[in-house]
Formats: structure tokens, C-alpha cells, sequence
């Protein structure tokens, strides 16, 4: 593949800060970011060819970093091997959140963008890539077999809530551009969960999204999408309302992730158990 390969990439997870990071990437003048969040070409789109995909890159100059972040990367079987035929020495960034957790907030976004209207224990059947996804140990594992330790930059999204600079100076450090402090507005909380104001008004700009990408204005369909303005109007964050997890089912569930958590201690040669409260 030959033109302007991207240089990084993010792979995951999602539901652990990947808009916020899109954001925080866009604004240092050191990094070129592909036309959209989410292109997806290495499991979902790589049928559409080597053309499209760097198609995306085609404005980058100057910049030092180039890249792209699709969370679905991570628990892909296919992209590590399609990666690494791309580029053998690209730079790999990841974020992992509590697994209970992040399989949560993955069913409040089924319930706010109206994919989902039901509980989170039948949510859990309906979509198996909530519990999947939160298998990180096994995931990472492809990656670590194919790529040098040092290419892999993984992070916690306690971290990054904890502090939003310190977490943008590690990747920024990692991918070989200057520290940048960043604007309030980067920093800012992205995508909270809640609920469609209006269903018509949210299926009505969905529609309007899908348009502008065939229109081929992927750069400025990302930059709406990403939009705080257009989702407070869209969606209302949620209150008193919050639905809840019940504890039987989080425990159930923390029992099934338990030998992933305790896998990513050795691997990543880091407390992650006891940061998450596992045994």
C-alpha cells in the first residue's frame, strides 16, 4: 500500500473516551485525524480497497502523526494481521474502562440513539458485543503477538477522567509530537448518556448524517456529529431518571470478566485488578 499511510491508530475500546480523544487529537496542529471518527476499514470496510481508505489521509502535509480512531479495532479477529500488513511499524493506542462499566454505558447509548428499549439483562442478549468487547485481555493478546510492546500504548479511562492533560501528554508524548496544553472545550466531558429529546427530530438528523456522507463531506458530517450544541438539542443528559444496574447482574457479570481483568496485571505489568476492585 503506498501513498500517506496513517502512522497511528486508535483501536478501543468503545464507551472509554474515544470522542473525547478525537477532539483532543484535532486540535494539535502536529497530528492529521482522517476525514471521520470511525472509518472501520481494517474489520468492517476493507472490501472498499486501498484507494478509499487512503483517500482519507489525502489532505495530510506537514504533520507528524497521522491517524485514525475506530474502536471496534480492539476485539477484532481479522484487523491486528490487516494492520500489520499496512503498516509493520504504525503506533497503537487503546483505553480500557472497568468492563461492568463499559458494558453499561454501552446499553445507555442503545437506549438513547433508540436501538434498544428494554432492560440491560436483555440487552445483553440481544447484543453479544457488550460482554465481548469487555474481553480485553484476550483481545490485546492479538495485538501483543504480532506487534512490539513498544508500539502499543494502552491506557486506563480512570486516568483520563481523573486528568484529561496528563492523559493527552502521555499519547501525545507516545506518538512523537509536543506537549500541547489543551483548550477547555477538549477537555470537556464528551457524549454523556441520556435520552432522545425527540425521536423524529434524532432519526431526522441521523438521515441528514447518512446524506452528507454520500455527498462525500465526511470531514464536516464529523465535526457535526461531534457537535455538544447539536446533542444538547438532541438529547436530554439523564437525572433522577439514570436507570440503574441492578448488583446480582453486575456481580454476574464481574465474575465473568474476573480472568480477563486478572490477565491484563501480567500483561501490561500494571494494578489493574486492584484499580478496579477485582480480587
Amino acid at each position: 500500500m503506498g501513498g500517506k499511510l496513517p502512522t497511528f491508530l486508535y483501536i478501543g475500546t468503545s464507551k472509554a473516551g474515544s470522542t473525547w480523544l478525537f477532539n483532543a487529537l484535532a486540535v494539535h496542529p502536529q497530528v492529521f485525524l482522517a476525514s471521520s471518527k470511525g472509518l472501520y476499514y481494517f474489520d468492517q470496510h476493507v472490501g472498499r480497497g486501498e484507494d478509499w481508505y487512503l483517500g482519507h489521509f489525502a489532505d495530510a502535509h506537514h504533520q507528524l502523526a497521522r491517524g485514525e480512531i475506530s474502536h471496534s479495532y480492539l476485539s477484532s479477529v481479522d484487523a491486528p494481521a490487516r494492520i500489520l500488513a499496512t503498516n509493520p511499524a504504525i503506533r497503537l493506542l487503546a483505553c480500557l474502562r472497568e468492563p461492568v462499566k463499559r458494558a453499561f454505558s454501552d446499553y445507555l447509548d442503545l437506549v438513547k440513539n433508540g436501538q434498544h428499549d428494554g432492560s440491560f439483562e436483555t440487552a445483553l442478549e440481544r447484543f453479544p458485543r457488550l460482554v465481548d468487547r469487555g474481553r480485553y485481555a484476550t483481545h490485546l493478546r492479538h495485538y501483543v503477538d504480532l506487534f512490539d510492546r513498544g508500539q502499543l500504548h494502552v491506557g486506563l479511562f480512570d486516568d483520563l477522567q481523573a486528568d484529561p492533560q496528563a492523559y493527552a501528554d502521555g499519547v501525545f508524548a507516545f506518538l512523537g509530537v509536543d506537549p500541547l496544553v489543551l483548550p477547555p472545550s477538549a477537555i470537556a466531558r464528551r457524549m454523556p448518556a441520556g435520552r432522545m429529546r425527540n425521536a423524529s427530530a434524532a432519526a431526522a438528523a441521523k438521515k441528514a448524517s447518512r446524506l452528507v456522507l454520500r455527498l462525500g463531506l465526511a470531514r464536516l458530517r464529523s465535526r457535526v456529529k461531534r457537535s455538544t450544541l447539536l446533542r444538547q438539542v438532541l438529547y436530554r443528559p439523564y437525572a433522577e431518571d439514570r436507570p440503574a444496574m441492578d448488583p446480582a447482574t453486575a456481580a454476574e457479570l464481574r465474575t465473568v470478566f474476573g480472568p480477563e481483568v486478572a490477565a491484563l496485571d501480567t500483561m501490561l505489568t500494571a494494578p489493574v485488578s486492584a484499580r478496579w476492585g477485582y480480587p
